[in-house]
């Protein structure tokens, strides 16, 4: 770990000087983290916050802002690319492929059964139905809408998934750079864990950036049931993120983003494999997550709760020290331990949530998405509920995501990419009328 950590380390100082040697220095900022400490000065908090002793050291300052600005963007941009040529064209061609294969099932049953049927005098090898027929075939208004709804929903989840994955993966790499990161001595004896190295700052501001983003998305698509709950969420979020930056706490602050970020890897991808149609994978995946949410954030944050209860007061004296870095009064223990809890009560609430409509659906008695559109379209159809009416969908639209969507600009573009309506033509066909289609070529 100790050679992986150097090779990170080497990068994270080499990239800084190549945009440093090639952009002006008003956009440093933006770019490369700031302020800096040269390896050969020395201190007693340096000891304490890094074991390698030639490593590039990065204090704090408002300039932290400018770079966390520029993932918010970079997030954003990544979002709408992924999004419009990556996981949208991918769900358009799993969900025609399986269109194609319902048909061609349906072609050939319809054949046995007229065969059986004493119908046909000759009996015929069922013709198979290339991709050029199916694109030939017309598609209803409801089904065009509903087949775009399912790419943009897919687009959305395989998003948020992409960067649960990334992160999660750069959170454990962050938090096992250190010697026992969970240990009661390392995130409380090592207060106050200043200067940071600059792994741990580009993952603290990087994820500020994030949830900067988030903000945006929410308030950028058509507003849900549960908005105020997730923007509630989003501002609690970046709340203790600042906060536990500007005092000292990043080493307990990355071990709670790491069990946040652990069961949002599948809940985005129960849900992608249930809009391929994937059902069986969905509920082994969903299950999974339940499991990964118990786990994670019921016990593993209740946990970090009860060690800043009882640990961080036996390795930190109050004290109000600016100029030392030490931030840590009754007062803030306090409210630190406050925001975490509601964090938990929070993350307890839709837990409560997802086991309660998972059983109803087990008993068989159905459930309510509580997150569809506070408003709905022209159409009935247009609604998730009337979209996506199946039980085992129900179960994941229930649990409030981070991630968020645009639905009518990702349609639009969706449809200018030719997964719509083309001069009256579209890519599929309603399997209630392919037969009538394959009838008419006969």
């Amino acid at each position: 770990m100790s050679y992986s950590y150097n090779m990170t380390s080497s990068t994270l100082s080499t990239i800084p000087a190549f945009l440093q040697s090639h952009l002006p220095p008003s956009l440093h900022p933006f770019f490369t983290l700031s302020y800096p400490i040269h390896p050969k000065s020395s201190s007693f908090f340096r000891s304490m916050t890094s074991p390698h002793p030639g490593e590039t050291l990065y204090d704090k300052g408002y300039k932290d802002i400018y770079i966390s600005f520029s993932c918010f963007l970079l997030f954003t941009i990544l979002r709408s690319l992924t999004m419009d040529y990556i996981f949208a064209p991918f769900a358009n061609y799993i969900i025609q492929r399986n269109r194609l294969s319902e048909l061609q099932t349906q072609s050939q049953s319809q054949s046995k059964s007229k065969s059986q049927a004493g119908l046909s005098i000759k009996q015929k090898e069922p013709q198979e139905i290339s991709w050029k027929t199916l694109e030939k075939l017309r598609e209803s208004r409801k089904e065009r809408k509903k087949r775009i709804h399912t790419i943009t929903r897919f687009s959305e989840q395989a998003w948020s998934w992409l960067y649960c994955t990334v992160y999660w993966v750069f959170g454990m790499f962050t938090l096992y750079s250190i010697p026992r990161p969970f240990s009661p001595e390392q995130l409380w004896g090592t207060y106050p864990y200043t200067p940071l190295p600059a792994i741990v700052k580009f993952y603290y501001l990087s994820q500020l950036g994030w949830w900067f983003h988030q903000i945006y998305v929410i308030n950028s698509e058509k507003r849900r049931k549960d908005h105020w709950q997730m923007f509630g969420h989003h501002i609690l979020t970046i709340t203790l993120l600042v906060t536990s930056y500007i005092a000292n706490f990043t080493r307990v602050g990355v071990v709670i983003h790491v069990l946040m970020d652990f069961c949002d890897i599948f809940l985005p991808l129960a849900k992608m494999l249930r809009y391929l149609s994937y059902t069986t994978s969905c509920d082994l995946t969903f299950v999974i997550f339940l499991i990964s949410w118990l786990f994670s954030r019921e016990i593993g944050l209740f946990l970090v709760i009860k060690t800043s209860y009882q640990d961080a007061p036996k390795h930190i004296k109050f004290n109000w020290s600016p100029s030392t870095g030490h931030y840590l009064t009754y007062n803030t223990y306090i409210g630190f331990i406050g925001l975490v809890t509601l964090l938990w009560v929070l993350a307890s609430i839709w837990f409560y949530m997802a086991i309660k409509v998972a059983v109803k659906v087990v008993k068989g008695q159905g459930a309510e998405d509580s997150r569809s559109d506070d408003e709905d379209e022209d159409n009935a159809d247009d609604s998730e509920d009337t979209i996506l009416d199946e039980k085992d969908q129900l179960i994941l639209e229930v649990i409030p995501q981070s991630g968020g969507i645009n639905s009518e600009r990702v349609d639009k573009k969706v449809q200018l990419n030719g997964h719509g309506n083309q001069n009256g033509r579209c890519n599929g066909n309603a399997i209630g009328k392919a037969g009538g289609g394959l009838k008419k070529r006969k």
